[in-house]
């Protein structure tokens, strides 16, 4: 053993006197500084091109879970439009507010909305009346209005001021083409538990299209309603459908005027369109006449909601002559309890433009329905260039009921329509259907067909029936009577903000948590982890 220690400790000096006559290697400090430079450099060329790509490639990301941020599909199907990019002069939007105003930053992130998906065919203009009150002055005297509120006004004239035109027609051209929005109009406010008011719901994208719409084509368009075959006052039944209506239509740049059918002769000229809401009684061979000459112009179109109990001989003949045939039933269900349900479950068919953004979606009708044959398969409207097609139809389980006046109906296959289980050759009810004349297949002749639109059912257009996907399918089928494509989709929908209300107390504890509990932990880890690395 002594040997053997003796040799190891021989070695053991040996390696010690190698070690000893090794020469240290110098560290090249110049080499790191130069790598480290190197290194810097390299980090802030790669800042300078993040900034420059984030620059030229603007995106924005909207993490809310209701999208509150994102512009609505037909807001930015119109910003796209021809209607918009293919103009003369830009639109102008001009934003009197006050920066310290608590709506500043919404309303100014949404405006650079509009101009982003433009591709800057939207100017936009901020006005703080408390600090650029010459430039207010010339805005006044530029557009010939009193602002004494924060307003909004939207420019869409298309020509140059000069002499080209006369001084009467500029003035015409204020009145077409110019639209003032009052910004309280654009949000709803309310009262907190401590009586201070704050914002609860946002409209603000809804009025800013509509109104940007009817900047762009001045006039409003024209819908004739056909009063005299309606009941224009329910005193029992609260707002009548085609008054909820006529708001559809303002808000679609569109206007509802009166017309009695039974002292026309013909249908005016002006006409986008003719609104049959809910008639009550039956037309007659002269008015179907005057009916029929209109729907054979180029580019007419009809809008039509029917009453189930209405005895309508010679108008339903009207319909079926272009493959549209109301069935004398009703659209029922019957539940577990043996209750008869009357307020039928649908949802939209997938294919027809009308239906975008809406196909087999559910909704409800409230109020009694009637089914609707669609004779998309007969030859001889085929060679008339007539397409019928459906639009809405009945849920499973739903059928339309011939026998609807007895008592315990049940469904028969031998008589009545409807999707059922154990039913044979089982037909879809259909509820909704629109019919096209002419060819739309082609882009030289889509624009002269004319459309019409008919639904079984009018009790859904009531205020207190109204429904938010009822309201999408109304505004599309409105906008596609009128050939306006590009508003066709899911509108603008409202931002709900809640407001909190938290406790002294609890607002303390909150306090205490993220100023004086969260930074401790954070700096008790790090003092873990330095800790456990210097060991």
């Amino acid at each position: 053993m002594s040997e053997n220690s003796s040799t190891n400790e021989a070695k053991l000096d040996e390696s010690n006197d190698s070690r000893a006559s090794t020469p240290v290697k110098k560290i090249n400090r110049f080499g790191l500084g130069s790598l480290a430079l190197l290194q810097l450099a390299l980090a802030i060329i790669c800042v300078v091109l993040l900034n420059f790509l984030s620059c030229t490639n603007h995106k924005r990301f909207d993490l809310t879970r209701h999208t509150d941020f994102t512009l609505a599909e037909t807001t930015t199907q119109y910003l796209a439009s021809p209607e918009v990019r293919q103009r003369q002069l830009a639109i102008k939007m001009v934003a009197i507010l006050k920066q310290q105003s608590p709506y500043y930053l919404r309303l100014r992130g949404q405006l650079e909305n509009y101009q982003r998906f433009s591709n800057k065919n939207i100017e936009l203009e901020f006005i703080d009346p408390t600090h650029d009150s010459d430039r207010l002055q010339d805005f006044v005297t530029t557009y010939q209005r009193n602002i004494s509120e924060e307003t909004i006004l939207i420019d869409a004239r298309n020509t140059i001021a000069d002499a080209e035109i006369s001084p009467e027609e500029e003035k015409i051209d204020l009145v077409k083409h110019i639209r003032t929005i009052p910004v309280k109009s654009l949000f709803i406010e309310e009262f907190d538990r401590f009586n201070k008011k704050f914002i609860s719901t946002w409209n603000d994208e809804s009025y800013l299209t509509t109104y940007l719409v009817s900047a762009v084509e001045g006039n409003p368009r024209r819908f004739y309603f056909i009063v005299d075959k309606a009941r224009i006052d329910e005193p029992n039944k609260g707002t009548p459908a085609w008054k909820n209506f006529q708001a559809l239509l303002l808000a679609q740049n569109i206007q509802l005027s009166p017309l009695q059918i039974s002292s026309t002769q013909k249908i005016p000229g002006d006409a986008e369109g003719i609104a049959i809401i809910g008639p009550a009684f039956d037309f007659d061979e002269r008015e179907i006449a005057t009916l029929t000459e209109y729907w054979d112009r180029p580019s007419s179109s009809f809008f039509i909601t029917l009453n189930p109990s209405a005895k309508l001989k010679y108008f339903k003949k009207f319909l079926r002559e272009y493959g549209i045939s109301p069935q004398e039933n009703r659209v029922m269900k019957v539940n577990s309890s043996g209750q008869s349900l009357t307020s039928a479950r649908a949802f939209f068919t997938q294919g027809p433009e009308v239906n975008k953004g809406l196909a087999y979606q559910s909704t409800q009708l409230d109020g009694p329905s009637s089914g609707l044959e669609v004779m998309s398969n007969n030859d001889r409207l085929a060679i008339r260039n007539i397409t019928p097609f459906a639009l809405l139809q009945a849920a499973e389980g739903w059928w339309g009921e011939s026998k609807y006046t007895e008592l315990n109906p049940s469904f028969d296959p031998r008589e009545d329509q409807g999707v059922i289980k154990g039913a044979v050759n089982p037909t879809p009810v259909n509820l909704a259907a629109a019919v096209v004349r002419g060819r739309q297949n082609s882009d030289l002749t889509a624009p002269l067909t004319s459309r019409m639109v008919v639904i079984a059912n009018t009790e859904f257009l009531r205020p207190e029936n109204a429904r938010e996907e009822m309201s999408y399918f109304i505004n599309s089928t409105i906008n596609w009577l009128v050939g306006r494509e590009s508003l066709i989709g899911i509108g603008p929908k409202p931002v709900y903000r809640k407001k909190i209300t938290v406790q002294s107390a609890h607002k303390s504890f909150i306090d205490q948590v993220t100023l004086i509990f969260m930074p401790l932990a954070s700096l008790l880890i790090g003092l873990v982890l330095w800790n456990s690395r210097r060991s």
